[in-house]
C-alpha cells in the first residue's frame, strides 16, 4: 500500500499558510512500513526544517509510537522534493486503524504537523463479525428524518450508510448530524472522516460512517442517529 497526505486535520497547519509540503509515502510490508517524508517547499522560498516529532498514531486516538529520525536541520527547495526515508515495525502493534504523524519546525520558528492515509493492523477472523445488513429504516430526530440504509460489516471495519430522508445533498444536511454504531449498548469507536476502506470514501448522495468492526462475541446491535445533543430511537441491527 502507498499512502500520501497532507496537513492532519485540526492539527497546527492551515493550508493557505503553509510554508512548507510533506507528503508521507510508504510500503505495508507484514512486520513493517518502509517509506519516506517527501518535503517541498509551498511558498516559492527556500526554507530550513527540523523533525520534532515522526511517530505511529492510532486512530482515533491512543497508542504513539515513536519513528526514529535524525534530529538535523533539512534545506528544502520550492521546486525539488526532498525524500527523508524512515522504517517502523508494525508486527506488535494491536489490530487496529493507525496513521504516520509528523511535525516539523520551519526557519527556527512554527510547527506544522502532517498525517498519512489511514492502514489498518488485521484482526483474527474469528474475531469479528462480517455481512452486509440492508435496512432501509427510517428514523426521526426532533423535526428532520434520517434512513439508515445499510450496514456493510467487513473484517477491519463496519460502516454505516444513511442519509437524509429529505432528499438533500450530504452538504446540505446539518453538520451536527452522526450515526452512533452500538455493540452490546457500547459504541464502538468512530474513525476520522476520510479513514477506512476506500469504497467508504468514495463521494456519495449516502452518508458513510466508519467504526472500528463489530466484534464477534456481540449479541446485539443498533444505529442510531445524533442530532444537535438529541437521539433517536436505536435501530436494532439483526446478527443472525
Amino acid at each position: 500500500m502507498t499512502s500520501s497526505a497532507g496537513p492532519s486535520a485540526g492539527g497546527a497547519a492551515a493550508p493557505e499558510a503553509l510554508p512548507v509540503d510533506m507528503n508521507t509515502r510508504f510500503e505495508r510490508f507484514p512486520a513493517s512500513l518502509k517509506g519516506a517524508f517527501v518535503l517541498r517547499g509551498a511558498d516559492g522560498n527556500p526554507h530550513s526544517v527540523r523533525f520534532r516529532s515522526a511517530h505511529i498514531a492510532r486512530l482515533p486516538a491512543g497508542l504513539l509510537k515513536p519513528i526514529p529520525i535524525e534530529d538535523r536541520m533539512l534545506d528544502i527547495a520550492p521546486s525539488r522534493d526532498l525524500f527523508v526515508p524512515f522504517e517502523a515495525a508494525v508486527s506488535e502493534l494491536d489490530p487496529g486503524w493507525y496513521a504516520v504523524r509528523s511535525a516539523v519546525q520551519v526557519d527556527a520558528g512554527r510547527s506544522f504537523e502532517f498525517s498519512s492515509r489511514a492502514f489498518s493492523i488485521a484482526w483474527p477472523r474469528n474475531d469479528v463479525r462480517r455481512g452486509v445488513i440492508h435496512l432501509r429504516q427510517p428514523v426521526q430526530v426532533g423535526d428532520r428524518s434520517f434512513v439508515i440504509e445499510e450496514v456493510d460489516l467487513a473484517s477491519d471495519s463496519a460502516t454505516v450508510v444513511w442519509r437524509s430522508g429529505e432528499d438533500e445533498h450530504p452538504a446540505a444536511r446539518p453538520r451536527q448530524a452522526n450515526v452512533i454504531l452500538l455493540a452490546d449498548g457500547a459504541a464502538l469507536e468512530a474513525l476520522p472522516e476520510g479513514a477506512g476502506p476506500a469504497m467508504a470514501r468514495r463521494p456519495s448522495r449516502e452518508d458513510r460512517t466508519v467504526f472500528y468492526p463489530m466484534p464477534k462475541s456481540a449479541r446485539s446491535a443498533a444505529a442510531v442517529i445524533r442530532l444537535a445533543g438529541e437521539d433517536s430511537k436505536p435501530v436494532p441491527i439483526p446478527l443472525g
